[in-house]
């Protein structure tokens, strides 16, 4: 468990740089539940129609920007991480930008890895985290080795073979951590912006040492 240990050290030596790296994505998060708050409320279909009707402007751009920062963190993490640990000064904003250059492969490979991932949770939760896992290197051959998006899948998928039990069973305990964070801050925190802020910060909060713990273990393929 030295890698769980490792993994909230080095995310918690660096809290203040991933908090500003991370923020736009929280806000943005907490924008987004915030404005769909009232469809817990609705129940018939037509209310539907019209609430999507009313809010169709801001909900669009809401979504277009939260796609752009989302998959620019991604990339921006992993060029983070490899700064991070070889202990170079890396500006968050650089970092995002780093993120946003491989737009369109990071978000190619992020959609069929969702979309491969979504149908195992469908059939029993956890092959869909056992994907998850085995596809979570897929940015670092996008954003180190300039991979294009089929390859870099294939290269995680490959890469993580031998990895495959361990890295299931981080996931799974970070998926249930976060399970655990969320339904404790929905039960204490009332609806309304502060929840959806809670519940964005903690979800990040999360994933910064998984992400880490991937990160590892790509340095470490790396190096042998």
């Amino acid at each position: 468990m030295n890698q769980f240990k490792n993994s909230w050290g080095f995310s918690f030596a660096n809290w203040k740089y991933f908090l500003v790296l991370g923020m736009p994505l929280i806000a943005i998060e907490s924008l987004t539940g915030y404005l769909v708050l009232p469809l817990q409320e609705i129940t018939q279909p037509e209310d539907f129609i019209v609430f999507f009707e009313t809010n169709s402007l801001i909900i669009a751009l809401v979504g277009v920007v939260g796609i752009l920062i989302q998959i620019s963190l991604i990339g921006g993490l992993w060029v983070s991480y490899m700064a991070l640990d070889s202990q170079k000064n890396i500006n968050p904003i650089n970092a995002l930008y780093a993120g946003l250059s491989k737009f369109f492969p990071l978000f190619g490979a992020y959609i069929i890895v969702n979309i491969v991932s979504a149908f195992g949770f469908l059939l029993l939760i956890l092959p869909g985290i056992y994907l998850s896992a085995r596809f979570s290197l897929f940015a670092a051959h996008i954003m180190f080795e300039n991979k294009k998006v089929f390859k870099s899948i294939g290269a995680s998928w490959e890469k993580t073979d031998e990895h495959g039990s361990r890295l299931f069973m981080f996931t799974l305990l970070f998926i249930s951590l976060l399970i655990i964070v969320t339904l404790i801050l929905s039960s204490l925190l009332p609806d309304g912006i502060l929840q959806a802020f809670a519940l964005a910060l903690a979800e990040y909060i999360i994933i910064i040492p998984l992400g880490y713990i991937y990160f590892t273990l790509y340095k470490s393929i790396k190096v042998t």
